[in-house]
């Protein structure tokens, strides 16, 4: 019942930012779309769940468009331990991620359905911040090599367990439906953008990196509950 009246919430919200159907103004209908999809997203509301329900010419304009944004951007480069939590959250968010370097000044950008990128600039920014404080509050004040190693092995194991959730919900029928026809654009959306893997180092790890990897278990991955906070 509960999720009944959320997908109704979700159709009701779609109508509202249909501006053929009513006075909305394009702030008001983007508002609605956006509030739209980020429930469908914070509750694992498939298209499939919706578009029945709604008439063909607004389904067509919900089909999966592919977009970039970028989440972050610093002088230099980022820190190693900072790519971790990225491939994280673009596993959780059903994203694609990659940097892009220009006038001496790195990006972090995420690719994929509109919502989807949104929600991955914010998490990104949750992650990361609460993979720096694990980090001190293990290794003490400062940075050091030990810090680094400890962050590093932390954000491997947030990515294995990042697989291990998506594997979960994906299980279920119509999100896997999704999953594919989302999966399939961003493929074809990273293929045009014609990247390459940068040189990777051999890096001898201290124990901080086993740490680290132990207490990534720690991390709380619900992004809807992230996102709140």
């Amino acid at each position: 019942m509960e999720r009944g009246k959320l997908i109704n919430k979700v159709i009701k919200l779609f109508r509202l930012g249909d501006a053929s159907r009513s006075n909305t103004t394009e702030g008001e209908l983007l508002s609605a779309m956006t509030k739209a999809r980020e429930l469908m997203a914070l509750h694992n509301i498939a298209m499939v769940e919706v578009e029945g329900l709604l008439d063909e010419t607004k389904v067509n304009e919900l089909r999966i468009k592919v977009k970039e944004h970028s989440a972050y951007t610093r002088k230099g480069k980022f820190a190693i331990y900072d790519h971790p939590i990225m491939t994280a959250v673009s596993v959780l968010t059903d994203t694609g991620v990659y940097m892009n370097n220009k006038g001496g000044y790195q990006s972090c950008v995420f690719v994929g359905e509109e919502t989807d990128v949104h929600i991955a600039s914010e998490l990104y920014s949750i992650l990361l911040s609460s993979l720096r404080k694990f980090t001190r509050s293990a290794c003490g004040s400062g940075w050091s090599k030990y810090h680094t190693d400890y962050a590093i092995g932390f954000g491997r194991r947030v990515i294995e367990r990042s697989k291990k959730s998506v594997e979960k919900e994906k299980s279920n029928q119509s999100m896997a439906l999704v999953a594919t026809k989302k999966g399939e654009a961003l493929a074809k959306f990273m293929d045009g953008l014609h990247l390459y893997a940068a040189p990777t180092r051999n890096r001898g790890y201290s124990n901080g990196y086993f740490e680290g990897y132990r207490d990534g278990n720690k991390m709380d991955l619900s992004f809807s509950k992230n996102m709140k906070e």
